[in-house]
């Protein structure tokens, strides 16, 4: 009987102890749910508008790469951080297409240098960083969509300024995931339809409000597959009024879409005419969007560097952005601090 007696009870502190257990674990849920929605809502009322006027685009790469796995765990306990991750991703991504641009810069001197091997390595090197790159825009996309569940072809309801920032970063983070894709030989396998699916998606916000950026994705898009464009489009047009835009509302972002395109097609003097329109453009800064424009800068910086890179050996100078090798102020001269 006393065996008995001492069984029930045992049996009685056991579920006592699961159950106060389970409940334990429910409260910490509660809490980690609480603390993750707080982070988000922290995120998007302050990091997010104080990360947008910052002018250091490597710090702001490091916290995307540091703080995206943060910022993610809460969704695990039910918070629903997808439409701030779409920032992260790419910012994340700017990190590793700042070392793709690198190591190209690496292939081209050893190519200039003869060197097969070398060369050979940095573009191994290259296409991994690309891979990586395209691998978190296309995440940053996929978020987006997450976050808006777009229907078909409509627009979906972008309520505030931020879930229209979201949308048109998010969109242009498609466009790069593609492109990134491409120079990785395609080992990423990010859809070919997202093209057109960016083309449209930047469509939904209000071209005028956003620097003329929307426009200048779409024309990007445009002059890159032809079969995408209306009727009369006239991409070159669309990409220079994109760029003007730009510089009069202080977010430069039109002009990297301008350049990246005339790189992509090989047009020398609309490349040019871009790049000096960045540099010649840059008193007029949006405050609220400096990063923005540091970042497109950071494009436009790649590719001057790729230009001079491939016709001298090295690097845009110091200071020179906007110039070139065969500028007449640019003549060769002996330079000491060269020599050394």
């Amino acid at each position: 009987m006393v065996s008995l007696v001492c069984l029930r009870a045992n049996s009685a502190l056991k579920i006592f102890t699961v159950g106060l257990a389970a409940t334990l674990l429910h409260g910490c849920g509660m809490i980690y749910k609480t603390t993750g929605d707080v982070l988000v809502g922290f995120g998007r009322a302050e990091m997010v508008p104080y990360m947008m006027s910052d002018n250091d685009s490597r710090i702001a790469c490091a916290a995307g790469e540091a703080q995206t796995p943060l910022l993610l765990s809460f969704q695990r306990v039910g918070s629903h951080p997808d439409k701030l991750a779409v920032l992260m991703y790419v910012t994340a991504a700017s990190c590793t297409d700042a070392l793709a641009t690198e190591e190209e810069l690496r292939y081209m001197r050893a190519v200039k240098q003869g060197n097969v091997s070398e060369a050979q390595d940095a573009r191994i090197s290259q296409k991994r960083y690309a891979a990586i790159s395209a691998t978190r825009q296309h995440e940053a996309y996929r978020r987006m969509i997450t976050a808006y569940e777009p229907k078909g072809e409509e627009c979906p309801k972008l309520k505030s300024e931020f879930d229209q920032l979201v949308w048109l970063i998010g969109n242009l983070a498609g466009a790069q995931a593609l492109l990134n894709d491409g120079v990785s030989d395609g080992i990423v396998g990010v859809p070919r339809d997202i093209a057109a699916k960016v083309e449209r998606g930047a469509a939904c916000v209000n071209n005028d409000e956003w620097w003329g950026a929307p426009r200048g994705v779409r024309a990007s898009i445009w002059s890159l597959l032809p079969m995408l464009a209306p009727k009369n489009a006239k991409p070159w047009a669309e990409l220079e009024a994109s760029a003007d835009k730009g510089f009069k509302s202080g977010v430069r972002l039109g002009s990297a879409m301008y350049a990246l395109a005339a790189y992509s097609k090989g047009d020398d003097a609309r490349l040019r005419k871009a790049i000096r329109g960045y540099a010649a453009n840059g008193d007029n800064i949006n405050p609220e969007y400096r990063m923005i424009d540091i970042i497109a800068g950071s494009m436009i910086q790649g590719i001057s560097d790729k230009m001079w890179t491939e016709a001298t050996g090295k690097r845009t100078p110091l200071s020179g952005l906007g110039t070139f090798w065969d500028d007449a102020k640019n003549a060769p001269k002996v330079n000491i601090d060269d020599l050394l």
